[in-house]
């Protein structure tokens, strides 16, 4: 897959991440009584997991192959290649604990909030690294 069209399932990924963090706190972020569309919401923000776990599994696969190819060439990867590689690899086990949080340990349903905040300004972060470059660049 070329470099542009990476970039633009990144940036899929980043607009998933600021929907769904506007999502949680447009819920569970204000006091009083919930909204009239909170279950439409509620919806929308599982769908939007959905999918940011799609795209954020396919991005990583993908990346995860262009390292094997570059490892099999015998190139060095640089500091920068690395720490977005580990940063992914956290943030995808943050996306597990939540998910699972929410779906299988409900005594643990407290800390999904903050799981949400941490993978929504993670992924903005490992953005941050990488895919504006590419938009720069274009």
């Amino acid at each position: 897959m070329d470099p542009i069209t990476k970039t633009y399932v990144s940036l899929i990924l980043v607009f998933l991440a600021i929907f769904e963090f506007w999502a949680a706190m447009r819920l569970f972020g204000r006091k009083g009584s919930p909204s009239r569309h909170a279950r439409l919401i509620m919806r929308l923000h599982r769908i939007g997991g959905y999918l940011f776990l799609v795209c954020f599994v396919w991005i990583s696969w993908i990346c995860v192959d262009m390292m094997d190819r570059l490892a099999e060439t015998g190139k060095q990867f640089d500091a920068r290649a690395f720490i977005h590689g580990f940063f992914a690899m956290c943030l995808f086990a943050v996306l597990l604990l939540k998910i699972s949080f929410v779906r299988m340990y409900q005594n643990y349903r407290p800390y999904a909030p903050l799981l949400g905040i941490i993978l929504s300004a993670g992924t903005l972060v490992l953005w941050g690294f990488a895919g504006w470059l590419f938009l720069v660049i274009l």
